[in-house]
């Protein structure tokens, strides 16, 4: 009896423990599939999803209303045409820090909302020109791409750029030459730094009329002091902040000795004038915009406001015809002596006239 108590004893032990191992398993799968789920929060009255750091090579399905999407530093290679095609709201979108290189030409054409683009820290190798082309896109973050460089040698952008960009940041993409972009009437913040420039050109900066800051840090290196002068001057003339790790070359004797070039900012003030217009033709149209939409507006309340009146006046008549019919009803019941006195009356009448 005690060897049979003892066993049973023991395969109650062994029997709770694998319970015990089986239910720690289950937690452990319970919690790791919470920690690969993204996030729905609600930020700045916007509604976004966050999925930062899970590891994802694809982003899974999302609520359909989203505006706000964070897939930083997950393994998303690529984007295809229909990624975002549910996801239509979107007006920010950080993709930093994946493993992404291919991205389809019509990846972003249905985010015709999107404000802020991050792709930094990627190994993008086709940029498409069509995120140049998004009407409401302000920030664009490119950093970090060693390999973006071979896509802008072959970009081909139609020009002028309708995207609206206030900050650009190519920084550290190994880039030699800067590509041309055209007029960019809105930039005020414009990175390139970390960049091994062969040449830096005023002529490049003439269509950026907005323009207050420009980080040239560790990328004038390799470019001689009277190769730049030009486009410093440029810059202060247009009281543009440009950002140096080293500004004691521009106070040296060599660079001062370098020959003045300001009598050729005529034709770049022609470019810049011209991105004024531009700049001033976008706000002019966005005002009448404003307006349009502020006068419709208010005829579309005026409208439902009328037949709102409408419909309670005649809500009120029928109202008032009811109430008038039931005090009729009511001032001549249905057994009314005097109604019922006149019949046999009526009755005698016609009798007697009969007889005559």
């Amino acid at each position: 009896m005690d060897r049979i108590s003892g066993s049973l004893a023991l395969a109650i032990v062994c029997f709770s423990c694998a319970v015990a191992m089986g239910m720690t398993q289950m937690d452990v799968l319970t919690e790791q599939s919470k920690l690969k789920r993204c996030n729905h929060e609600r930020v700045y009255e916007m509604y976004g999803a966050y999925c930062v750091g899970l590891r994802l090579q694809r982003i899974p399905s999302l609520k359909s209303g989203i505006e706000i999407l964070d897939f930083s530093e997950n393994r998303l290679q690529e984007l295809k045409a229909d990624t975002f095609t549910s996801y239509t709201s979107i007006k920010f979108l950080y993709l930093a820090e994946n493993q992404m290189y291919n991205i389809d030409k019509d990846a972003f054409a249905p985010l015709s909302y999107l404000q802020t683009l991050d792709l930094s820290n990627n190994v993008i190798l086709n940029l498409p020109e069509t995120i140049f082309q998004l009407p409401a896109l302000r920030k664009l973050y490119l950093k970090d791409n060693p390999l973006l460089h071979l896509s802008f040698a072959n970009l081909q952008l139609h020009r002028p750029i309708k995207a609206p960009l206030e900050l650009l940041d190519i920084s550290n993409c190994k880039i030699s030459v800067l590509p041309y972009w055209g007029t960019l009437p809105h930039l005020m913040h414009y990175n390139i730094s970390h960049n091994p420039l062969t040449e830096l050109e005023a002529k490049h900066f003439a269509p950026m009329c907005k323009l207050e800051k420009v980080d040239l840090t560790k990328s004038l290196d390799g470019l001689k002091l009277c190769d730049i002068k030009p486009t410093i001057n440029w810059l202060q003339d247009k009281n543009v902040y440009f950002q140096l790790d080293d500004y004691s070359k521009l106070n040296t004797k060599e660079f001062e000795k370098c020959p003045d070039m300001t009598q050729n900012f005529v034709g770049l003030n022609v470019t810049h004038h011209v991105c004024k217009t531009a700049f001033m033709e976008f706000q002019s149209i966005k005002s009448s915009r404003r307006t349009w939409l502020t006068v419709t507006g208010g005829l579309a309340g005026f409208l439902v406001g009328f037949m709102l009146l409408l419909y309670l006046m005649h809500r009120h008549n029928v109202s008032q015809t009811k109430t008038k019919a039931e005090k009729l009803k009511k001032a001549t019941p249905a057994h009314d002596p005097d109604k019922q006195a006149t019949l046999p009356i009526l009755v005698n009448d016609a009798n007697d006239t009969s007889r005559l």
